[in-house]
C-alpha cells in the first residue's frame, strides 16, 4: 500500500513516515500541497494523509485538486490537524472516503486508524 503523507512540519512528518514505513507501508512524503501534487502525478497512491494548515498550498486545496484528478476521485483522504474546530465549516467530507483525525494522537494510534481504514476487519490479522 502506498501512502502520501503531507505536512510542512518536519518534526512531525519524518517520525510519522517512519512509523508507517515500519508498519509495512510505502510512504511518499511532501512538505506542502504543491509537492504532493507532483507526487500524485508521477505515482499512484492508495491513501492521502494531509495536514490542513500549510503555507502556500494547504490541505483543503490539495483535497480539491485530488478530487479533480480522475485517478484520485475515490481515493481515501485523511485530514490531520489539531484545529478541527477552526476548519469544520471549510471541510466538505464524504463519509465514504474523507476522514479527520487529531494530530495530537500518538503515532501508533494513527497507524492503527490507517490500518482499519485500509484493511477493515482484516486489520491486525496475520495471513
Amino acid at each position: 500500500m502506498d501512502i502520501l503523507l503531507v505536512d510542512d512540519n518536519a518534526d512531525y512528518l519524518f517520525p510519522m513516515k517512519e512509523a508507517l514505513y515500519e508498519h509495512g507501508y510505502n510512504v511518499y512524503a511532501a512538505d506542502d500541497g504543491y509537492q504532493a501534487c507532483k507526487i500524485m502525478s508521477a505515482a499512484h497512491v492508495d491513501l492521502i494523509v494531509s495536514d490542513i494548515k500549510m503555507p502556500n498550498f494547504d490541505g483543503i486545496k490539495l483535497h480539491e485538486v485530488a478530487r479533480e484528478m480522475k485517478q484520485y476521485t475515490k481515493t481515501k483522504f485523511v485530514f490531520i490537524s489539531g484545529y478541527r474546530d477552526v476548519y469544520s465549516d471549510k471541510l466538505h467530507l464524504n463519509p465514504d472516503r474523507d476522514y479527520f483525525i487529531d494530530k495530537t494522537m500518538a503515532a501508533q494510534d494513527i497507524v492503527k486508524f490507517i490500518d482499519r481504514l485500509m484493511f477493515g476487519k482484516y486489520a491486525e490479522v496475520w495471513v
